[in-house]
């Protein structure tokens, strides 16, 4: 069995029969205007019952679905009892470290899933350009008195009139 045809058994509703008339539409959606994320298949401009572990209620196939799409354990009435009712918007969005990658269909949540690495490295980079600052004007964190002297940089000095 091919990667496609496995694609479209195991996700029908994601990926439409025809593709020759979505010239003017985003990935992922119909020519009706009905877009769907790529990513969990929430659908675009819908209201959606959500649960906190990820789980949401698809009205059109009447069941609950995981934060991946497939089929999901029905909620009990304690976990019934956390649910959230969220708007979904689902946008073309451009992978970040890549500009020649075609845009995606992606809900807000798979969205901020995809660049949650991305951005944990350049947090971490960031962090570390920071502290290389601090090495080379202040000297090694360990020395002593560090604090005062970086104190004194940063503290406002009187304006001469």
């Amino acid at each position: 069995m091919t990667r496609q045809l496995r694609a479209k058994i195991l996700r029908p509703d994601l990926d439409p029969a025809d593709r020759k008339g979505m010239s003017g539409t985003a990935a992922g959606g119909t020519a009706a205007g009905e877009t769907r994320c790529r990513c969990c298949g929430r659908p675009g401009g819908a209201v959606v019952r959500c649960l906190p572990d990820g789980r949401w209620y698809d009205p059109s196939d009447q069941t609950w679905r995981d934060g991946r799409g497939r089929r999901a354990a029905w909620p009990d009435v304690v976990e019934y009892a956390e649910t959230r009712d969220l708007k979904v918007v689902v946008r073309p969005r451009q992978p970040s470290g890549n500009p020649e990658a075609r845009p995606k269909s992606l809900c807000q949540r798979c969205y901020m899933q995809e660049e949650a690495l991305r951005n944990a490295i350049r947090n971490r980079i960031r962090a570390r350009m920071r502290r290389a600052l601090g090495d080379l004007f202040l000297g090694d964190y360990s020395a002593p008195g560090i604090l005062e002297r970086a104190m004194e940089l940063y503290r406002r000095k009187p304006r001469r009139n």
